[in-house]
């Protein structure tokens, strides 16, 4: 399979864009031998991460700490929000154009040498993955973070040779048509990420997933580490903060502030802080770099505020909803909570339209219909949500609106003071909040 090299950043875009039309994922063994064409960096630190919830959150709270630590950081994660970039970052800064484009070539000159095979052609995501290796080879980052993109025993980020830890965020159910529709196939899937003899952090969730991982690492001789929210001796909001005191060693804690609204985000620091603990010893933790780290990782998308009392956040599945409920129950908000929701098609959004409704927190929903083939139907949100209102005793406006851009201004001329709007349902409602206001953004 030849490939004619690209002439420019969008003529290399527009290609990887085009890849899900005529290549789709390939068998593992192929996948590692072309990255042996890649060539791994000799990176000091490599970090492997995998889970349902959490673990874009968790790789974030990770680079921002070694870049306090003055280490040059290597960020893979997906999906991207506004620009594809955004997959490929090293000390905050996306990729470059450049870069972009003379990675993007750099793979095609290998597909072209056919060396895998004639009809050989990396996934959308394998392409990407390859780039970021390569570009980090490049830049000789200090500590390469890769994010798995679904599952992780048959992800491309998988065929890595070297990792220094793996580490597992919360496990919940999601993707079950192609991960399996249990708990314990899911747990599978993620604890595949496990390399013979290198440590693995995984944070204690549902007990029928801890016992896959823990029987995964057991076979694999990998030493194991847990953390939970049995780590957080106290958790305390303060503005648009959360103070929380992290336990370790024996009888050792220090105290951290997440910056975020979200509840959730503790759990996903309280991983990073385990996982530094592991790679860096427990003398780490007290350091000024993990607990400005900490303090000061962002990550969009995940409880942000894009304009004072109107917030953005990823939540999708049935986990993540409620730990987005969670954190809004808990928000302070002395006026009326209202709600913009939307999902693509494949979400199990009878029962997150219960748990919206039932929670009590929102005077009003509105639900819309974003872009893109992966949409749920406006007439189906519709049926779904004016069911769950309708089962429920509680005093909820439901709201319909044809496009996100509607429901948005609408909404959010309909805020009194005091009020706050929260947006969620799947990340790509986000990036299109993201996109159409990305000059509101405070």
């Amino acid at each position: 399979m030849k490939i004619k090299r690209f002439n420019d950043y969008d003529e290399a875009v527009s290609y990887i864009l085009e890849i899900p039309r005529f290549s789709a994922k390939n068998d593992m063994s192929a996948t590692k031998e072309f990255l042996k064409l890649v060539g791994e960096p000799g990176t000091e630190t490599v970090i492997h991460v995998a889970g349902t919830n959490g673990k874009g959150s968790t790789c974030a709270f990770l680079n921002s700490i070694y870049m306090k630590a003055k280490k040059t950081t290597g960020l893979f994660t997906s999906p991207h929000l506004c620009d594809i970039r955004e997959r490929i970052v090293i000390n905050n800064d996306m990729i470059t154009k450049k870069d972009f484009l003379d990675c993007a070539n750099a793979i095609v000159d290998l597909i072209n040498e056919e060396k895998v095979g004639k009809d050989y052609h990396p996934s959308y995501f394998e392409f990407l993955f390859f780039m970021a290796v390569r570009y980090f080879g490049m830049k000789k980052v200090d500590v390469a973070i890769y994010e798995t993109g679904l599952g992780g025993r048959l992800d491309a980020t998988n065929s890595l040779l070297r990792k220094s830890v793996c580490v597992i965020t919360q496990i919940g159910m999601d993707h079950m048509e192609y991960l399996g529709d249990t708990l314990e196939k899911i747990a599978y899937e993620k604890a595949g990420i496990m390399t013979h003899g290198v440590p693995v952090v995984y944070f204690k969730g549902k007990k029928v997933s801890n016992e896959v991982i823990e029987r995964r690492a057991k076979e694999l001789d990998c030493p194991l580490y847990p953390v939970g929210e049995q780590n957080a001796l106290g958790t305390s909001f303060n503005k648009k903060n959360i103070d929380f005191s992290y336990k370790y060693g024996y009888d050792k804690s220090a105290m951290f502030t997440v910056h975020s609204y979200a509840h959730y985000q503790v759990f996903n620091a309280l991983t990073a802080l385990k996982t530094i603990e592991v790679l860096q010893g427990e003398d780490s933790i007290g350091s000024s770099y993990v607990r400005d780290g900490i303090k000061d990782m962002f990550w969009p998308g995940r409880m942000e505020e894009i304009k004072e009392n109107i917030f953005v956040d990823g939540g999708h599945n049935e986990d993540g909803i409620a730990a987005f409920i969670d954190s809004v129950v808990k928000d302070g908000c002395k006026g009326d909570r209202h709600l913009i929701y939307s999902a693509v098609s494949d979400k199990r959004i009878e029962s997150i339209s219960r748990m919206l409704v039932g929670c009590r927190a929102f005077k009003s929903i509105a639900i819309c219909a974003m872009k893109g083939s992966r949409a749920t139907r406006i007439d189906e949100l519709k049926k779904i949500f004016e069911t769950a209102v309708s089962e429920t005793d509680v005093n909820t406006t439901l709201k319909v609106y044809e496009h996100v851009k509607d429901a948005y201004e609408s909404e959010k001329e309909c805020l009194k003071e005091d009020d706050r709007l929260y947006i969620c349902g799947s990340l790509y409602l986000v990036a299109d909040i993201l996109g159409y206001t990305g000059n509101e953004r405070s």
